[in-house]
């Protein structure tokens, strides 16, 4: 037997959050989690968007830097 399971919230939020849980997207949503995800992580932005990055960046150093 498993020991009770114990929440921090109070009951009839508890009860709330559980009663709007639809069973057809709890299977949507493990079935999606048990996919395999691609390797290397986060994709590199578009190129415009790099610019505007590295020049938040820069100023971002700048500022922190005194100038």
């Amino acid at each position: 037997s498993s020991p009770p399971l114990h929440l921090d919230i109070p009951f009839g939020e508890a009860l709330e959050r559980f009663s709007g849980v639809k069973p057809e997207e709890m299977r949507a949503n493990e079935k999606r989690s048990k996919k395999k995800k691609p390797p290397g992580g986060k994709k590199q932005p578009p190129d415009d968007l790099t610019n505007v990055k590295n020049l938040r960046d820069a100023r971002i150093r700048k500022r922190n830097r005194g100038r």
